[in-house]
């Protein structure tokens, strides 16, 4: 959802990836797994875990919205071996044949994840995808600059926020908040009622500083904007840093998503695909990453070494009734181009 996460660590770390191993297997050959992932979704320290106990060398680019991870995998140009989708693409990318069925024999870690991720309705029987990380869409804020209560997306129109308003650089999210303030659902295919979603974005465009869905939560930890639509774990990880700032999720209702690991239909290093979709199911080093990303664990066994204050975190783990109010992202067909389509009008008005 979102594509992650999300992120702009990954910079930090290239050379670290690139520099990772020069092992060599019994052949001569070396060990190596190209990775496409949401930035900052993995650490240096999980990397080299990693490599320590594989001998495989990683070597990764980041994307900032699935589109751009579509777009990658569909031109057939790369030599992918895991990708992270969010939950609707996995199921795009399966219609498209994009996805190798996962040989789930190799993934002993599978039973790690919670019963709420396995058999999902957008992947059955998890045949092509494992649940990852998740996480909600919603409103981070500065409390000292926003004093009345952040409850409705109509905040983010309101002409005195005028410079200080941030929006995700997606379609699927901006309209999706649009649609949710007007009361429809998230996944609405009605063309009247994305035609209107459209329009309140056009009102809403000279209200906002910029459209951002990287490094979101460092902006408004620079105090540079004060209200800005985002995903839940980059929030939670800038409330961490400065207890000024809080994370919403809208009383109209907002998105649920969880992004998943999975093997493009032609990786080269099937073998080495499956030992980190593994890895990353063993119940410590997900309970790293949720500590290093500040995204909710889809492992259930990894909740025992989470630390309890981020369990108890309703920006990371929301309760059952604000949950109850979010809907998942689904597969639009062809309203997915109707949603390209307006973002393109609305970007470059």
């Amino acid at each position: 959802m979102k594509n992650n996460f999300r992120k702009v660590i990954a910079l930090a770390i290239c050379a670290a990836l690139i520099g990772c191993g020069n092992q060599k297997t019994k052949s001569n050959e070396t060990k190596q797994l190209n990775l496409y992932i949401w930035s900052a979704y993995v650490s240096p320290q999980i990397l080299e875990q990693f490599h320590k106990e594989t001998g495989i060398t990683i070597r990764y680019d980041t994307y900032d919205s699935n589109e751009a991870l579509l777009e990658k995998v569909q031109d057939g140009a790369s030599e992918y071996d895991v990708v992270v989708p969010t939950n609707d693409i996995v199921t795009t990318m399966v219609r498209l044949n994009l996805l190798k069925k996962l040989e789930q024999d190799r993934l002993p870690n599978l039973k790690n994840i919670g019963a709420r991720f396995r058999n999902p309705a957008f992947d059955p029987n998890n045949e092509h995808s494992v649940p990852f990380i998740w996480g909600t869409t919603g409103i981070g804020y500065n409390k000292t600059k926003i004093k009345e209560p952040v409850d409705s997306w109509a905040i983010l129109w309101d002409p005195k926020y005028k410079g200080r308003i941030l929006m995700l650089d997606d379609p699927w999210e901006c309209i999706g908040a649009a649609l949710k303030l007007k009361g429809h659902l998230l996944n609405s295919d009605d063309p009247n009622e994305l035609l209107e979603a459209k329009n309140l974005l056009l009102q809403q465009k000279p209200l906002v500083k910029m459209y951002n869905s990287a490094n979101f939560d460092e902006i408004l930890l620079s105090g540079d904007i004060w209200l800005a639509q985002g995903w839940s774990g980059q929030f939670a990880r800038a409330k961490d840093q400065d207890s000024d700032l809080d994370y919403a999720i809208p009383k109209e209702g907002s998105a649920v998503w969880t992004d998943c690991l999975a093997i493009p239909k032609n990786a080269p290093h099937m073998e080495e695909a499956h030992a980190f979709l593994n890895f990353c199911m063993d119940q410590k080093v997900a309970a790293e990453i949720t500590r290093l990303t500040g995204y909710a664990t889809t492992n259930e066994a990894a909740k025992a070494f989470v630390d309890p204050k981020m369990l108890q975190d309703k920006a990371r783990y929301p309760d059952d009734a604000t949950l109850a109010r979010c809907e998942w992202f689904v597969a639009r067909g062809k309203t997915s181009q109707t949603l390209d389509r307006y973002w393109t009008e609305i970007k470059s008005k």
